[in-house]
């Protein structure tokens, strides 16, 4: 869902990588995550597997501080996970992604997708020293089914056997105009028009999880601006865990160029979420 007109002031983000072809994902040498997020490895340290319903991986890339996100929180049909993406190369970025992160994965795994993206607000701006992120945010329903919720240009995918679907629809000013069958120039990719400091119901993107079997992909802008839905649902099939999947996909974007924060968790959907 993208708002009926551009806001007044759009927030600029910095500018991406030209997407590039993607080579065969390699594993880079054992690191660890004992330094600081600010610090974090230009690649991702090698997955774990079997561990939990959902696996994450982040990588700082090329920009100074690691300002993306993840978070994961319950299981079964209380299962909730984000993917956030501060705007800009601070300090004060990374804490409102990671504040995002934590709080909507929490609120959602009780109150669903969209009150954990308002909850997620309302924490961002309480919090001293946050800037600004965009989010997606997806959870359970009390009531069976499973919904997504999101604002900016994170991304959500459902990879099934029968294909890959694009659950969310960026809110950037290129897709605003693009919906319009208006020209584009490649900066407007990086202008989003919806922030989780400025939501709310009227302007926050949301959608009811399909139904039957698959598998969840949360994303940042750091990987889908360089993979296509195809090549992230390539990766997500071969990968033997959803810990190792989220880590191809992050290592897979850094090889095709990508110079951005990237970040990526993937969920093998819950029967709780999936059940008639």
């Amino acid at each position: 869902m993208t708002p009926a007109t551009v806001p007044a002031r759009p927030t600029y983000r910095l500018p991406r990588s030209t997407p590039a072809a993607v080579p065969e994902p390699r594993t880079p040498p054992d690191l660890t995550h004992d330094s600081p997020s600010h610090t974090l490895p230009l690649r991702p340290v090698p997955a774990r597997r079997g561990r939990g319903p959902a696996g994450s991986a982040s990588v700082r890339g090329l920009r100074r501080v690691a300002a993306d996100a993840v978070a994961a929180q319950g299981t079964g049909r209380d299962l909730a996970v984000a993917v956030a993406d501060g705007i800009g190369d601070s300090a004060a970025a990374a804490l409102a992604a990671r504040v995002s992160a934590d709080v909507a994965a929490a609120i959602a795994s009780r109150a669903g997708s969209l009150e954990a993206l308002l909850a997620a607000r309302d924490a961002v701006r309480l919090e001293p020293g946050a800037d600004d992120a965009v989010m997606v945010v997806a959870a359970g329903l009390p009531g069976g089914g499973w919904s997504v919720s999101w604002v900016g240009d994170c991304r959500a995918l459902l990879v099934t056997d029968r294909g890959v679907e694009l659950l969310t629809h960026d809110h950037t000013v290129a897709q605003y105009l693009r919906d319009r069958g208006k020209d584009v120039v490649p900066a407007w990719e990086h202008v989003v028009m919806t922030t989780v400091g400025s939501v709310d119901h009227g302007t926050a993107g949301h959608a009811g999880g399909p139904a039957g079997p698959g598998t969840l992909v949360l994303v940042s802008d750091g990987v889908h601006r360089v993979l296509d839905p195809e090549t992230i649902a390539f990766l997500v099939r071969r990968a033997d865990a959803p810990a190792r999947a989220a880590h191809d996909l992050v290592d897979a974007a850094l090889t095709a160029g990508s110079r951005d924060n990237a970040s990526a968790t993937v969920v093998p959907l819950p029967e709780e979420w999936t059940a008639p």
